[in-house]
C-alpha cells in the first residue's frame, strides 16, 4: 500500500511539474526557442511518460510514453489514445478520464494497454487539463506498473487461497499477537461455539476453563523460542460453558518470537479420548481376565495332573503289579493265558506312558522340582524326539530360579512358540536363549524356516502369537516378532522380574 502511495504521489508531483513547465510555455507567448526548452524538459528530464492531448489526438509524447507500448513517438502522434487501451478497460479509462478533468475524481487509475507485440502491459495514470497552443487539451502522466499489479493479483490469489484453507480446516485455527487473537478461522464456532468476529481482539483466556489454565499455555511461548511447532493435549472450554479436550499445536510466525506472533490450532479430541479410554479400559478387562483365566487353568492343569499321578497312575501302578505275579502263579502249559495276561502288562505300560505324557503336558512336574531350565530342557527333547527338527539351548546362568508365577508363563511362552514352529515355519533347526539380568529376563527363539509374514502377525485368528502377547503383557514385558524370507523366524521375550 505505502509503495502505491508513493507511486501516485511521484506520478502527481510529475504531472504537476510538466504543467507548470506548460504554463510558463503559453505565458511566454509561444516563444519557439521556449517552447522547445519546455519540450526537451519533458522529454529528458521526467521519469514517467508525459503526453499532452488534444481533439482526442496524440500532440506531444515524450520518451517514456513511447517506450511503454514500444512504439516510436512519430507512430503514436496524431492517433486517438483509446486505440491503445484493452478493449475491455475502454469505457472505464474514459469515464476516469472525464471524473478527474471535471475535479469528481482525484485519484489515479489503473488499465490495460496494448503494446506494438500485442502484450499486455498495465498502465496507471493520472490526466490533467490545460492549455496548449492556445488551446484546450490534456496533460497525461503515466507509469508501467504491470509487475506491481501481477504481484498484488498473486497476493489475492494467495489470500484467496489462505482464506479457503483455513474455511476447509475442520479445527479452530487463530493468530495471536501477544496472547491477544487477530485472526480466527470457521472451525472456531465448531469447536469452541464462538463466531469469528466474537474472538477478535480478545484474550485467549475465554479458551480455557480456569486462570491457571490459561497460564500454564504460556509456556507455549517459552518452547516456541526454542523451537518452531509444538503440540500438547490441553483442557479447554466451549462458550456454552462445557469442558472439551484439545489436541493444541502451536507455531510461531517468522523466524523469532520477537513479535509474540504465533498460530494455534484447536482439535477437539473430547470424544476421540473418550473412545480411546473406553478401549483401552475394554482391553484392561480383557487382559485382567486372560490373566485370570490363564491362572485357573494353570491350577485346574496342576490339580488334574495330581489326580492323574496320584490317583490313577498308582491304580495302574498297583494293577500292573498284580497282573505280573498273576502271571508268576499261571501253569507253563496255558500258554494263551499267559500270552494274555503279557498283553494286558504291555498295554498297561502303554497306558503309563501316555498317561506320563498328558501329565507333562499338563503341568511338567520338573518345572515345579527342578526349575525353568530343565524343563525348557526337557521339552527340547521332547520336540526333537517327535519332529525330528535340530534343538540348541543356551542357558545363562546355567541355572535360573525365579518367580514361579513367571517361570510358568515364560515355559508357557516357550512351549507356544515350539509349536508355531512345529506348524508353520518349515524349519530344520531352532536355536534358543535364554537370559536372566538383574532385573530381567530374556527369552529368545530362532528358527531357519521360511520366515513370518508381517501381515501375519496381526491376523485375529492367529491365536498362538496372541497367547505369547498376552502372557508377556500380563506380566509388564514385551514381545518382538520379525521374520526374513527363507531365513527364519525371531521372536524376543523381555519381562521384568518384579
Amino acid at each position: 500500500m505505502k509503495k502505491d502511495e508513493t507511486t501516485k504521489a511521484a506520478l502527481i508531483r510529475e504531472l504537476e511539474e510538466a504543467k507548470k513547465k506548460i504554463t510558463e510555455f503559453e505565458g511566454a507567448h509561444r516563444d519557439r526557442q521556449i517552447e522547445e526548452g519546455i519540450l526537451n524538459y519533458l522529454e529528458s528530464s521526467v521519469r514517467a511518460g508525459i503526453y499532452i492531448v488534444q481533439d482526442e489526438k496524440f500532440r506531444f509524447v515524450n520518451h517514456y510514453a513511447s517506450t511503454f507500448l514500444g512504439y516510436k513517438r512519430e507512430d503514436i502522434i496524431g492517433r486517438d489514445p483509446i486505440t491503445f487501451v484493452h478493449p475491455d478497460d475502454r469505457t472505464m479509462v474514459v469515464e476516469n478520464a472525464r471524473g478527474m478533468l471535471s475535479g469528481d475524481r482525484v485519484s489515479s487509475y489503473e488499465f490495460r494497454s496494448i503494446a506494438k507485440d500485442g502484450s499486455i502491459h498495465w498502465i496507471e495514470e493520472i490526466v490533467r487539463p490545460t492549455q496548449y497552443e492556445g488551446r484546450a487539451a490534456v496533460l497525461g502522466n503515466m507509469m508501467e506498473v504491470t509487475e506491481r499489479v501481477r504481484s498484488r493479483e498473486k497476493q489475492k490469489e494467495l489470500e484467496t487461497l489462505e482464506a479457503s484453507i483455513l474455511a476447509a480446516i475442520p479445527h479452530a485455527v487463530i493468530g495471536l499477537k501477544d496472547r491477544c487473537i487477530i485472526f480466527a478461522n470457521e472451525g472456531v464456532q465448531s469447536v469452541f461455539g464462538w463466531k469469528e468476529e466474537e474472538l477478535k481482539g480478545k484474550s485467549t483466556r475465554i479458551l480455557y476453563r480456569t486462570d491457571k489454565d490459561y497460564e500454564k499455555m504460556a509456556s507455549l511461548y517459552a518452547k516456541l523460542k526454542k523451537q518452531k511447532a509444538v503440540g500438547t493435549e490441553y483442557p479447554c472450554r466451549r462458550k456454552d460453558g462445557n469442558d472439551i479436550e484439545c489436541m493444541v499445536s502451536a507455531s510461531r510466525i517468522g523466524e523469532s518470537l520477537k513479535e509474540k506472533n504465533i498460530v494455534i490450532t484447536y482439535e477437539d479430541i473430547t470424544e476421540r479420548k473418550r473412545a480411546k479410554n473406553e478401549l483401552e479400559n475394554s482391553r484392561e478387562q480383557l487382559r485382567n481376565l486372560s490373566i485370570h483365566l490363564q491362572s485357573v487353568r494353570e491350577k485346574e492343569s496342576s490339580r488334574i495332573a495330581r489326580e492323574l499321578h496320584d490317583e490313577l497312575g498308582q491304580l495302574l501302578t498297583a494293577l500292573n503289579t498284580d497282573l505280573i505275579m498273576m502271571k508268576k502263579k499261571i501253569p507253563e502249559d496255558q500258554v494263551p493265558l499267559i500270552e494274555k495276561t503279557d498283553s494286558m502288562i504291555r498295554l498297561i505300560d502303554m497306558t503309563m506312558n501316555t498317561l506320563k505324557r498328558i501329565y507333562m503336558d499338563l503341568r511338567p512336574g520338573m518345572l515345579d522340582h527342578l526349575g525353568l531350565v530343565a524343563a525348557i530342557r526337557w521339552q527340547f527333547e521332547e520336540f526333537h524326539r517327535r519332529s525330528g527338527i535340530q534343538c540348541i539351548f543356551h542357558s545363562e546362568p546355567e541355572e535360573i530360579s525365579i518367580d514361579p508365577d513367571l517361570s510358568t508363563a515364560v515355559f508357557r511362552i516357550f512351549q507356544e512358540t515350539l509349536n508355531n514352529i512345529l506348524k508353520h515355519a518349515e524349519a530344520s533347526k531352532v536355536n534358543v536363549r535364554l537370559k536372566k539380568g538383574k532385573k530381567y529376563i530374556d527369552l529368545v527363539v530362532r528358527d531357519n524356516g521360511k520366515g513370518v509374514k508381517e501381515e501375519e502377525l496381526g491376523k485375529a485368528n492367529s491365536f498362538g502369537l496372541i497367547g505369547i502377547r498376552e502372557r508377556a503383557y500380563s506380566l509388564g514385558g514385551t514381545v518382538a516378532i520379525g521374520g526374513e524370507k527363507n531365513r527364519g523366524t525371531t521372536v524376543k521375550v523381555h519381562i521384568p522380574l518384579q
